[in-house]
């Protein structure tokens, strides 16, 4: 039996979680670090979660995203700019998803990329989040950009070969043999 993945439904659904789960997420860190820091570990957290996802439905290894990961939680330490690590999360974002979840030509991936990786930034930023509420909904939102990619390429229903139990085949059969169909 074949099972899909939504991989749209579940991008929009996972930004809706993770705008929710950021006021509290974010109140919490401030008591123990500063803001600045704190949105780049909340934003490292929803990127890694999310490149787990990605991992899943492209059926690539977990251990394949270690290191940009990790890159980019030196980059949360090492740069003191919040526009420098946004940037460079937006990159490694991209090279998550594109470079190696689902590799296609270059060409081909390039100005998707750039458009609704790019274009989602500037959306967030248009909107200019000053409270926490507004950061919510810009998070939100930029998942919601981002499902797009599986729409331009796709992968709007992964499918995974998943065995399915022998006596829910039967039952399935038996339905089918007496609804009248062999």
């Amino acid at each position: 039996m074949k099972f899909t993945q939504r991989p749209i439904r579940t991008t929009v659904f996972f930004g809706l979680i993770c705008g929710l789960l950021f006021i509290p997420l974010s109140l919490g860190l401030c008591n123990i670090i500063s803001w600045p820091m704190a949105l780049n570990i909340i934003l490292w957290s929803y990127l890694a979660t999310y490149g787990f996802l990605l991992t899943r439905w492209a059926g690539k290894s977990a251990l394949s995203i270690l290191f940009p990961l990790l890159l980019l939680l030196i980059i949360i330490f090492v740069v003191k700019s919040n526009s420098a690590f946004l940037l460079f999360a937006l990159v490694i974002f991209s090279w998550i998803r594109s470079g190696i979840c689902f590799q296609k030509p270059f060409s081909r991936v390039l100005p998707i990329e750039l458009i609704l990786t790019l274009g989602g930034a500037v959306l967030v930023a248009w909107f200019t989040p000053d409270s926490m509420f507004t950061r919510a909904l810009g998070i939100w939102m930029f998942f919601l950009v981002q499902s797009l990619y599986f729409v331009f390429l796709d992968h709007g229903s992964l499918k995974e070969n998943v065995t399915s139990d022998p006596f829910e085949e039967a039952m399935m059969q038996a339905e089918k043999t007496i609804s009248g169909g062999v």
